[in-house]
């Protein structure tokens, strides 16, 4: 700790400042506004440009209190962008709120949205209860428990779920610590999946007392960090298969990453990664599954734009395990947002894969 002061000392506060500001991102839960909705005409949206706005790829937009569906790209300008908005009610997109562009393009629960049928339940957990969605399938002894990533909500799971369904199993869409309605963790921050598996244990739990005999596990982003801890940490013989959608495998290589999209300069990179293990409690060189064995069949999503968490350490982990997982990549998306590329070739994929993991009679 005296190190890490006296490196703070000695650098201009403004870039201190710069590093502290990002380990505190990296493990408080919060949400940010990007994107400045400029215009509204009609159907038509005009928003600051950045590499999400531009992508000609099915998105939402979502501000404080509403939210729409982002169709086609309009226009591009020098700093704008014009995309179709589908979805608002009339009047609640409005120029100079703030918003962001999501990859879940669908908002709301899976009645409203997918036309699922499901029950609100809630897991029990060693922090207290936690929020789920159930949704029913043919095959009621096969269940699939859907993790969302870091500051994202159980609306992740919304693209995937009438894949899910088609397919016949049970689904369950947890949250788990810090989200909203679900106990916060005792010093409040995310601890990159090192005590969120336990929140993963208990979706396991209720399961398998509610009749699940297989588990296939589904994450994105952390989400699949979670599971993979899940997976080290305990031995699971109900767990059958996995889908994971740009996990992250290696925390270190992430973080070092987006320290430089921010241009830190390395020794405060160091800085900050120090000061994340210090916070959590956890090493970060325990948060590299690259090398983790992993038992069971796996389907592996990413996009090689992907610039919030590295591909690198994801085709390594691909690359040591050639008996068990299988790598989809694909282009052009970002972040977690192989479905909105192609909804249909990865629903495909998604329902062939799970389908053959559930039950035969």
């Amino acid at each position: 700790m005296a190190g890490l002061a006296g490196l703070a000392v000695s650098l201009s506060s403004g870039t201190a400042g710069a590093g502290w500001y990002f380990a505190a991102v990296v493990i408080t839960p919060s949400r940010e506004y990007p994107v400045q909705i400029r215009a509204v005409d009609g159907d038509e949206v005009t928003l600051t440009r950045n590499e999400d706005t531009e992508r000609a790829i099915p998105l939402s937009l979502v501000w404080a209190g509403g939210h729409g569906r982002l169709g086609d790209v309009v226009r591009v300008d020098r700093s704008t962008v014009v995309r179709k908005l589908y979805g608002a009610p009339e009047g609640a997109a409005k120029a100079g709120l703030r918003a962001f562009p999501s990859s879940f393009v669908f908002e709301g629960d899976p009645r409203g949205t997918r036309g699922l049928d499901y029950t609100d339940v809630d897991v029990p957990g060693e922090l207290g209860d936690m929020p789920a969605w159930l949704v029913p399938g043919a095959d009621p002894t096969t269940w699939v428990i859907a993790v969302h990533g870091r500051g994202a909500h159980r609306g992740e799971a919304l693209r995937v779920l009438p894949a899910l369904h088609a397919a016949g199993p049970t689904t369950l869409v947890m949250t788990y610590r810090n989200d909203e309605g679900a106990p916060a963790a005792p010093d409040g921050f995310y601890h990159l999946g090192a005590t969120e598996w336990r929140d993963l244990v208990a979706g396991i739990d209720y399961a398998r007392a509610h009749g699940a005999e297989r588990i296939i596990l589904y994450g994105w982003s952390m989400g699949g960090a979670i599971i993979l801890h899940a997976l080290r940490e305990t031995t699971r013989p109900d767990v059958v298969g996995v889908v994971l959608d740009c996990p992250v495998v290696d925390w270190i290589t992430t973080l070092r990453m987006q320290a430089a999209q921010r241009r830190l300069p390395a020794p405060l990179t160091w800085s900050a990664l120090r000061l994340v293990e210090q916070r959590i409690g956890v090493r970060l060189a325990h948060l590299d599954f690259r090398a983790f064995e992993m038992p069971v069949p796996t389907l592996l999503f990413l996009d090689s734009d992907d610039r919030l968490v590295a591909p690198v350490p994801t085709r390594e982990f691909a690359a040591a395990n050639p008996s068990t997982v299988t790598l989809v990549e694909t282009s052009g998306g970002g972040h977690v947002r192989s479905w909105n590329v192609d909804p249909e070739g990865y629903s495909a994929r998604v329902s062939s894969f799970v389908s053959g993991l559930c039950g035969r009679g």
